[in-house]
Parts: structure tokens; sequence; C-alpha cells
């Protein structure tokens, strides 16, 4: 009887021991494999996302220009200093000019005078591939 419970309080042991390495081994991958960089963006893989697609041109109605910088991984990278190209009709308002956590960074744009817009976004001076449209009515 001694003996069938030392074998059981063994395997207990050892069940114990291989369980507890496991966790330690799947926090530590997911830790790591979700970590954000603060350095290193991919032009390839940064977007703008504009809304609403169409104001009007009163100096009050805003359009966001909200601007998602990425890595090569497809993760926000967080520290980025992004702006908006200048244009004398409209007014640009730096919501958060540096990237966030998720890699977005926010502009408020209103304007003076109607028309169709095409603002060039650079990332620490290296330009977006992608340029903002903006239409005003």
């Amino acid at each position: 009887m001694k003996r069938i419970l030392l074998f059981l309080a063994l395997i207990l042991i050892v069940a114990i021991l291989f369980s507890g390495f496991f966790w330690l081994y799947e926090v530590r991958y997911n830790v790591s494999r979700a970590g954000i960089t603060s350095y290193s963006f991919s032009i390839d893989n940064s977007y703008l996302f504009v809304t609403p697609l169409r104001a009007r041109a009163n100096s009050q109605e805003k359009v966001r220009i909200t601007a998602f910088v990425l890595n090569n991984q497809g993760l926000g990278v967080m520290g980025k200093k992004v702006f908006v190209s200048a244009d004398p009709n409209l007014a640009i308002e730096s919501i958060q000019g540096l990237t966030d956590a998720y890699g977005k960074a926010f502009f408020d744009v209103s304007a003076s005078k109607g028309g169709e817009y095409y603002l060039e976004i650079t990332v620490d001076d290296a330009p977006l591939k992608q340029k903002a449209h903006l239409s005003f009515y």
C-alpha cells in the first residue's frame, strides 16, 4: 500500500512539474510574440483612413484623417511622428501627432473653400504611398 501511494505521489509531482514548465513556456511565448516595437515601420503596410468622405466647406465641419503606422508583421508602431502636408485653404488640427500603441495618429481637417484636396502624410520624414483624399463642398 505504501508503494502504491508513493508511486501515485511521484506521478502527481511529475505531472505538476511538466504542467508548470508548459505554462511558463506559453506565457513567455505569448508575451514576446505580441510585443510592439517603437523603431521600425513599413511604408507598404501603413495606411490612411478618412472619415467622412465629404464635408461642408464652412470651417466648422471636420474630416478626420487616421494614419495607421504598422511594421512588417502588421503590428502598430508606437512613438512615430506623423505630419500632414499644409494647404492654404485647409485648417489642420493635430489631435494626436505621435502614434499610440496601436500605431494610430489622428488629425482633424476643415476647409474654408470647397474642392478636392490630396494631402501627403509623412512618418518620420518618409512619405506614405497613400495620399489622404478630402472632399469639401
